[in-house]
């Protein structure tokens, strides 16, 4: 045999497997040791290593929010209603005097319009733009005043709202839907169930797409998680009363509907705006404690 072939006996190898075996062993006690504290660990009542976080119930978000909420300390009246999209009981925080829908209302009314006739330019100017002309003319394709109103019931308790009624109308004359009394609580149980409405997806669509004189608000948390309607308008006192319902998609693909409101005497529209405007920040630096659902 040439010089330069070895036994195995002589290249090292097996002097080098004698402390590996050893290691080896050292860790296979260290591991069954560190594995039966676990276990003992475990059995006395210790927190699993793998054991999945605690989800926090309704109470506790509740209590969360109030507590962040209250801190804010607005100085005019400001209300929210938060549900988490598919439905459920509303988060209701701060005042929740009953207002009218003014233009938020044209939501419902588009898409009650839609399912009638199909898409028009005419519900989009009323969505995005919120026109009030093209509302009146939404208002009116549903028929007589009486067809008018009920159409826009029965797209209201669809979207579990068991509670609002259009205001009456007189003789011929349609009824102004913008004055229909619509609570936070109400107007955010509807909201959370838009997206699990049939034929819904476009109303959202122009909900996304809003005109910049709806960019406050829930708008603020981006353009690209939140679908909103603002409406606004002035009060028997004076003052307006600004609002909006939102959709807004969370980290993890659910979402949660928003409703807020703000009014008080002499009250702007800049004014109010610039206070929903704070209600956005709170809900972003609460982002990741809202309670998002799904449809069913």
């Amino acid at each position: 045999m040439s010089g330069r072939h070895r036994a195995p006996s002589d290249d090292g190898t097996e002097s080098r497997r004698t402390p590996i075996v050893v290691a080896l062993a050292v860790v296979t006690i260290v591991a069954v040791a560190v594995g039966a504290f676990l276990v003992l660990r475990r059995d006395h009542g210790g927190p699993s290593p793998t054991a999945p976080p605690t989800t926090r119930s309704r109470a506790d978000i509740e209590a969360r929010l109030n507590a962040s909420f209250d801190a804010l300390r607005f100085r005019t009246p400001v209300g929210v209603a938060i549900v988490p999209v598919g439905g459920g009981t509303p988060l209701l925080f701060g005042d929740q005097t009953v207002h009218d829908a003014w233009s938020t209302i044209k939501a419902p009314l588009g898409l009650a319009a839609e399912r009638k006739h199909g898409m028009s330019r005419t519900e989009a100017n009323a969505v995005v733009d919120s026109d009030n002309n093209s509302a009146r003319i939404l208002t009116k394709s549903l028929g007589t005043p009486a067809e008018a109103s009920e159409a826009l019931a029965d797209v209201l308790r669809e979207g579990g709202d068991t509670v609002t009624v259009p205001p009456p109308h007189r003789g011929s004359t349609h009824p102004m839907l913008g004055e229909t009394q619509w609570s936070l609580a109400d107007s955010g149980t509807w909201t959370a169930n838009l997206p699990c409405m049939t034929g819904s997806d476009h109303i959202l669509e122009l909900m996304r797409d809003v005109a910049d004189v709806q960019e406050w608000g829930v708008r603020r948390l981006g353009d690209e998680r939140t679908a909103v309607k603002g409406g606004w308008g002035p009060d028997a006192d004076g003052g307006y009363v600004v609002r909006q319902i939102g959709v807004v998609t969370l980290h993890d693909g659910s979402q949660v509907a928003v409703s807020a409101s703000t009014h008080t005497p002499r009250m702007t529209f800049e004014a109010g705006t610039a206070t929903l405007d704070k209600v956005a920040e709170w809900l972003k630096a609460e982002f990741d404690s809202l309670p998002g659902g799904r449809c069913h």
